[in-house]
């Protein structure tokens, strides 16, 4: 994912154009991490042990984490431990760039930094979003110690990178009491708490959530398309009211609800999260015992 918010950034500043950036993110989805980068991204090798092994590599057919063991530069178990890490999407993103001659390793951690003091983030916030780990990235943008509200988002974020698209980038949540729309797929639950929680974009790119949960190609925001974006809040809804059960809370959800050109207007506070997925704006509205109305 950080390849996302970086990538981003590096456009912003006029580093590398769009192309470059769409390009890497497709060389990205093919990449598997070199063991070298990874061990000198851990520290547990230097830069010239990396390339001596390569070097080594060149001339023989061993693969790097045996030639690194017998050269007592790592252990076994360290092996093993950078080869669980070959999937890291940040470490992918970083391979790629060096491979294309955009920017060395020197460069990437000066950008990062730049990154981090532009965005006001602390450097567990940087490692957060290093991980790939969306229970760790969330509480970067989101506060999540305001209870029900919190919880709610996290368990909606989750779901959205486990059925919508694992290449998300979150910005920062902020709190409105009123939220215009151009399509909004919404339901509100009643019982010991009032929730209301809704997606909603300026045009159509809910498309990017009816599509992927349907398995569809819709084309424009119609019935069908607000049908599977509804489905796709109901269900995880349904996770939630049964999750809050278990709890002695109890919750009953109304019908979802779609609609287009509208406002929201709410007593209480609408926390909003804005997602880009696949590049495409998505606002996930949460509001938690607010009464909520739509006109």
């Amino acid at each position: 994912m950080f390849g996302l918010y970086l990538g981003n950034y590096l456009v912003e500043k006029g580093r590398i154009s769009q192309a470059q950036f769409n390009d890497l993110m497709l060389q990205q989805k093919k990449t598997r991490v070199k063991l070298g980068l990874i061990a000198v991204k851990q520290k547990l090798l230097t830069l010239q042990q990396a390339e001596e092994i390569n070097d080594i590599q060149k001339k023989t057919d061993k693969r790097f984490g045996d030639i690194a063991i017998e050269k007592k530069y790592l252990l076994v178990d360290q092996v093993t431990h950078l080869l669980d890490m070959q999937g890291n999407p940040y470490l992918q993103f970083v391979q790629v760039m060096t491979e294309n001659n955009i920017l060395s390793m020197e460069e990437i951690k000066v950008v990062v930094e730049e990154y981090r003091v532009d965005n006001h983030l602390t450097s567990s916030d940087i490692s957060a979003l290093k991980s790939g780990d969306i229970d760790r990235i969330i509480p970067v943008f989101v506060n999540l110690d305001v209870p029900i509200t919190g919880e709610c988002i996290s368990l909606m974020l989750r779901n959205v990178v486990r059925f919508i698209s694992s290449s998300i980038e979150l910005k920062k949540a902020y709190i409105v009491r009123e939220y215009s729309f151009g399509s909004l797929a919404s339901q509100q639950m009643f019982g010991d708490h009032k929730l209301f929680v809704g997606l909603a974009s300026k045009g159509n790119e809910l498309l990017t959530v009816a599509n992927a949960y349907a398995t569809e190609n819709y084309t424009e925001m119609n019935e069908d398309s607000f049908d599977s974006v509804c489905e796709f809040i109901n269900c995880i809804n349904g996770l939630y009211a049964s999750s809050l059960s278990q709890v002695n809370i109890h919750i009953d959800m109304a019908p979802p609800y779609f609609c287009t050109d509208k406002t929201i207007t709410a007593k209480g506070d609408i926390c909003v999260v804005p997602v880009l997925i696949n590049g495409e704006q998505v606002d996930l509205l949460v509001s938690v015992n607010s009464h909520v109305s739509i006109n």
